[in-house]
């Protein structure tokens, strides 16, 4: 059997003391808690905060790049400027041709020139050293009677031919 006198009465001091010091320190730890957590709808002022993580001189400006250089484009030779007024002078003359034109080529206008003779088209837009008219020009006996048409002259006629040969 257990002995009276080894059990020993409790201390209800102890018990009435520890309960509201456990109370209070729940509370308190609850305050703690509820008071670190972020719920993320603050209403202070937090431009501050991030201050830190910005740097604080600018980045270093890259170059910008290098300037392309613009194209420059050629102006391109213009039949009624440049290819027109050799024609007249040296080409699209009554007897020769002009209408209606010995061989059946007219180079009065560009529509006849571009049409051609009895022989076919006077040129092939694209392919100024192959044409007709090159081939006729560049010691090829025209323009009879007269001095040849000299080189710029006829290098006018490949490059407006090779350029597309508009009636521009």
């Amino acid at each position: 059997m257990i002995d009276s006198s080894s059990m020993r009465p409790r201390n209800r001091c102890t018990h009435i003391i520890s309960i509201p010091i456990l109370a209070i320190s729940i509370l308190l730890a609850a305050i703690f808690i509820a008071s670190c957590g972020d719920e993320g709808d603050t209403t202070e002022d937090t431009t501050g905060m991030t201050d830190v993580l910005q740097p604080t001189t600018p980045p270093p400006e890259t170059p910008p790049p290098p300037a392309e250089e613009p194209v420059v484009e050629e102006p391109k030779i213009s039949f009624k400027d440049d290819i027109q007024p050799i024609l007249a002078e040296r080409c699209a003359l009554a007897g020769c041709h002009a209408a209606p034109g010995a061989a059946g080529l007219d180079l009065t206008k560009y529509d006849t020139f571009k049409k051609g003779g009895n022989t076919g088209p006077a040129f092939a837009a694209g392919d100024g050293n192959g044409s007709l008219v090159v081939k006729r020009i560049d010691g090829g006996g025209m323009p009879p009677g007269g001095p040849p048409l000299d080189g710029d002259q006829i290098q006018l006629f490949v490059d407006w031919i090779d350029e597309g040969a508009e009636n521009n």
